[in-house]
């Protein structure tokens, strides 16, 4: 019995699948690798399977994780083999390891696209200080300052705009949705893309 960690795509059309959809073809996929997959206790059986900090809907994942559970000792090489071959389109498996540890996530880094006359220069003096945006939640909506959960990286600038790189938290109460940056930025930017680069722990 071994407990596996595998590193993977999400990008292209796949960031309009859910997470709840990611879960199922995740399932899927592992029930057609023919692996020797660890299932839970209870009523309804299902593989065991965890994902690290799911992404909305419209986000795409350059470096994404799950862990899940196979009954025999298999060779990784072989693991890496069957899953590849059972991956469904437009997702690639990048590597395959033993789990170490819980994914217990800290920080994420993300790549915002934007289309902006702003200057990569006004871009960075406009999120390096006080960035208040108002955050929704069950008992309200409320005005926070991100700034201290979001950390301006680089800014490059593109065709249409900018290209910005941010190391975002990701742990409980103060992960932070870098949809909430265009918030902050208003009319000045229009976000066409969200790219989660790595996960952090």
């Amino acid at each position: 019995m071994a407990d596996i960690r595998v590193c993977f795509s999400k990008m292209g059309r796949l960031q309009y699948i859910s997470h709840l959809d990611l879960q199922r073809a995740l399932n899927r996929m592992l029930l057609r690798s023919g692996l020797p997959i660890g299932y839970s206790e209870g009523f309804n059986p299902h593989p065991k399977l965890n994902i690290a900090l799911p992404l909305s809907i419209y986000q795409e994942g350059e470096r994404e994780l799950f862990d899940f559970r196979i009954t025999e000792d298999i060779p990784l090489d072989i693991v890496a083999e069957k899953l590849k071959a059972a991956a469904f389109t437009g997702m690639e498996i990048i590597n395959v390891e033993l789990a170490q540890g819980k994914l217990a996530t800290k920080q994420a880094i993300w790549r915002l696209e934007f289309i902006t006359d702003l200057t990569a220069e006004e871009f960075k003096n406009l999120v390096s200080g006080e960035m208040l945006v108002t955050k929704r939640s069950k008992k309200g909506d409320k005005q926070v300052d991100i700034s201290s959960m979001a950390e301006f990286l680089s800014a490059a600038p593109t065709e249409k705009g900018i290209t910005a790189r941010f190391k975002c938290n990701a742990a409980g109460n103060d992960y932070l949705n870098p949809a909430y940056i265009a918030q902050f930025l208003g009319e000045k930017v229009k976000l066409v893309r969200t790219i989660r680069e790595n996960i952090l722990f």
